[in-house]
Parts: structure tokens; sequence; C-alpha cells
């Protein structure tokens, strides 16, 4: 099912790992063509996107990304440093860029 679409495959791919982190059980699909666009008249419907495996974890998968969108959303948040490798994170980042640890 597919879960999220992403504005960019970074974005899709750090929430996978924060979902993973969560053990819910996704992948990243389409993003191997996100660099195609510009070239080709791809639409949003080809940008990458977070496919979820177990549909059984919907609701909560649902819940974590809407955490992830609000926290992309809301600029009045400070950074954050990462619990176990120290990285600093940009307040939009549900996810360590660095270790990939979850917030």
């Amino acid at each position: 099912m597919k879960l999220y679409s992403a504005a960019n495959p970074t974005e899709a791919h750090l929430l996978s790992e924060l979902l993973r982190s969560q053990r819910i059980q996704v992948e990243v699909r389409g993003d191997a063509l996100f660099s195609l666009k510009g070239e080709l008249p791809l639409t949003d419907d080809s940008d990458p996107y977070v496919w979820l495996l177990d549909i059984t974890q919907q609701h909560q998968a649902e819940k974590i990304v809407q955490e992830f969108v609000n926290q992309a959303n809301d600029t009045s948040q400070p950074s954050w440093r990462c619990e176990h490798c120290g990285e600093e994170n940009e307040p939009q980042f549900g996810a360590c860029w660095q270790c990939s640890t979850a917030h």
C-alpha cells in the first residue's frame, strides 16, 4: 500500500528509516525515476514514495507519518541533537541524518 509520496528520495528514505526503527515493514519505491525529472515528462505520480508492506501496521504507520509531516511543517521547533551519535539535526527530521536513529 502506498503510504506516503515524498518530495525527493532523501525524504522518502528518511521516513522509511524512521518507520523501520519502529519495526514497521516498508520500502522506498520510485526513487530511481527521480533523477529523470526534467528530462522526461514525469508527473507528481512518479515521485518517490514509501510503500507499506504489512497492511496490519497501517494505523501505527499513519500516525508516525503524520508526526513526520507535522514536524516538517513546524518551523518553531529548535534543532535537536541525536542521543546516539551526537549529530545536530534540523527540527523537521524525525530520524538522525547521520545514523538514522529515531528522534
